[in-house]
Order: structure tokens, then sequence, then C-alpha cells
């Protein structure tokens, strides 16, 4: 069953469900799985819903189209998706943990000489900068800032950033994502973060930049977690096959 009231989309739900079916091995490697308007049935949930969860699950590899024959399960499961590795939302369900999300702000403003230059846009032009403070099971686990190029995004829905932004981006607004630079440094809280974090100025943050381009290589979204380094931790997986 789904839960209206746990503050997590419908559309994950029921996306984490159909996961479960897959990695399960309920539905095997290669099987057609059931028709949209069965599972909505299933479910109890609308088109626009099951659309988006199956869509997910397409992106990420677990799911192929056939035109004119339907819907089927991939023969070759994928390892960590990129969702898990860009999505805070994402990542956090895959622990086992609800998100959460608290705005702290959200305006447009010109860009200063360093955002200027990794976003690779003019001073004069405007951008995007909003600022979120993310939980995991009401947990304070990280503040987060973001830059953005208007020019790329074009209108900003200012409810989508209490959720997944990139839900948004990607399933919303169809950018296709190319490269992502990553670098993860240590640090200590200044005293806006400790406040924000609930813990002392100089407490151990991990922070980890992010800078994403699209498909067509203009970088267009720079983002800074800092994560409290008492209860975060990234692992990563290298394949050398």
């Amino acid at each position: 069953m789904l839960d209206n009231n746990s503050g997590i989309p419908l559309y994950l739900q029921v996306y984490e469900k159909l996961k479960l079916k897959i990695t399960g091995g309920l539905w095997p490697e290669g099987s057609l799985i059931p028709a949209e308007t069965s599972m909505m049935k299933q479910y109890g949930v609308g088109r626009e819903t099951m659309r988006r969860a199956v869509l997910r699950l397409v992106n990420e590899g677990y799911l192929f189209r056939q035109q004119g024959k339907g819907t089927f399960v991939c023969r070759k499961r994928p390892q960590d998706g990129l969702e898990q590795i860009v999505s805070f939302t994402a990542e956090m369900l895959a622990r086992g943990y609800k998100p959460g999300t608290k705005v702290l702000a959200s305006l447009q403003q010109k860009p200063d000489p360093s955002t200027a230059n990794r976003l690779n846009c003019g001073l004069d032009e405007d951008i995007y900068y909003f600022k979120r403070l993310r939980t995991a099971n009401e947990l304070l686990v990280a503040v987060e800032e973001s830059w953005l190029c208007m020019d790329t995004l074009g209108s900003l829905d200012q409810e989508k950033l209490a959720g997944s932004f990139y839900d948004y981006l990607v399933y919303d607004k169809d950018i296709k994502l190319g490269r992502i630079v990553q670098e993860i440094s240590s640090d200590v809280a200044d005293a806006d973060t400790a406040e924000l974090l609930a813990v002392a100025p100089g407490h151990p943050i991990l922070q980890l930049s992010r800078l994403m381009y699209t498909a067509g290589g203009k970088p267009f979204f720079w983002m800074v977690f800092r994560y409290r380094g008492d209860i975060y931790s990234i692992k990563t997986k290298l394949d050398l096959s």
C-alpha cells in the first residue's frame, strides 16, 4: 500500500515497489511487465504518477521499451545509477531513510566572478540561487547551496525546491545531462553552517562540490553540499574490468 502521509511523492513510492519486483526476481530479466493501466488500478494512482515511476526505471536501465510490444525488464541490471550519485533524495531512499528538505533562500541574482567562471556565463547575466537544508529521518544532514543558469533551465517552479531537484531537471524540464565533475574535501563548520546543522562552530564537515554539464557540454548547475562529518560518509566503487 502507498502512504499518502509519508511526505514521499507517490511516484517515488511506486518506483520503489516496481524496482523491488525487478531486483527481487519477481519480474525476471527479459519479461514483459504489466500494462501501466493495470498497475494504475493496482496501486490506486493516476496515469502521470505511473508514467513517471516507469520512466525513472527506464532511465536507470532497469526497464526498456519496445514500440508496439510493451515494456520489458532489462537483461543486464545496472550498478549504482547516476541518480543515486547526484540526487540526495534518491540516495537517502536507497539507504532506507526518509528524505526531507527545507528551503532557506531562493532568488535571482548576478553571479560573482567565481560562479560566472564555473558556469561560463557573464557577470551581467541573471542566475538562480537557492539554499536548502537537507534531512534524513528528520535528522539534520547537510546544507546545500546551488547556482543555476537561467538560460538552460528557463522558468523555475519554486514548489519543486521542496523535493528532488534532480527529478525536476530530468523529468519535468527534460534536460539531458552530460558529465559531472565532483570535488570532495574536509572542512569545519563556520558559524552559519553550524547553526543550521545544530553543531558547534568548528565541527568537522564533509564538503562536496558538484558541477553538472548538459549533454551538449555546457556547465549549467553548480552545487555545494556541506554534510555533518559525524553522520555522513561517501562510498565509491571502482569497476576495473
